[in-house]
């Protein structure tokens, strides 16, 4: 986020004030999850979080007033937060018991090798496209999460994990 708001121009003091008040909000992620984690079934909260993301981070990227950065950054964090517990809780229950440990690993390393490349391709967007381009890139990527994991995720909740594998 720092390299983002240097990048429209902010100073690296100030886009650390801001991109320090913002990473406050990462601990209330997770406490507001406590909530609604269970009452909810996960694939959607998937999808939503991933809507979250696009939509706030698409405001965010628009900002320019200390106001604007800090107000749309902290539901960004609350969405990514969101997406990560939730995600993680719902790709262990994708998985029969007997696989479910190597499927989840398979899974987290393919997600870890991607980021060699995605921050490449967020350094290219930015030095091409500015912060708009690289959240227009974010967003996408969040429609295609909604899309995939809405329509063609199986339901989870209240269903025997074995249930769910077949």
């Amino acid at each position: 986020m720092p390299t983002l708001l240097l990048s429209q121009g902010i100073t690296a003091t100030k886009s650390l004030e801001y991109t320090f008040i913002i990473a406050i909000a990462n601990p209330i992620g997770p406490l507001l999850g406590m909530a609604f984690a269970d009452r909810f079934e996960r694939k959607w909260q998937v999808a939503w979080a991933a809507i979250a993301i696009a939509v706030f981070g698409l405001i965010f990227s628009q900002q320019t007033s200390a106001v604007g950065i800090v107000a749309a950054g902290i539901p960004v964090t609350l969405a990514t937060n969101w997406l990560s517990f939730s995600f993680h809780a719902y790709q262990a229950e994708l998985y029969p018991t007997r696989i479910r440990a190597q499927a989840v690993g398979f899974v987290y390393s393919w997600s870890r090798f991607s980021s060699i490349f995605t921050g490449f391709i967020i350094a290219a967007l930015l030095a091409n496209y500015g912060v708009t381009g690289v959240f227009v890139f974010i967003a996408t990527a969040m429609v295609l999460v909604f899309a995939i994991v809405g329509f063609w995720g199986p339901k989870t909740s209240g269903l025997r994990l074995e249930a769910i594998a077949r």
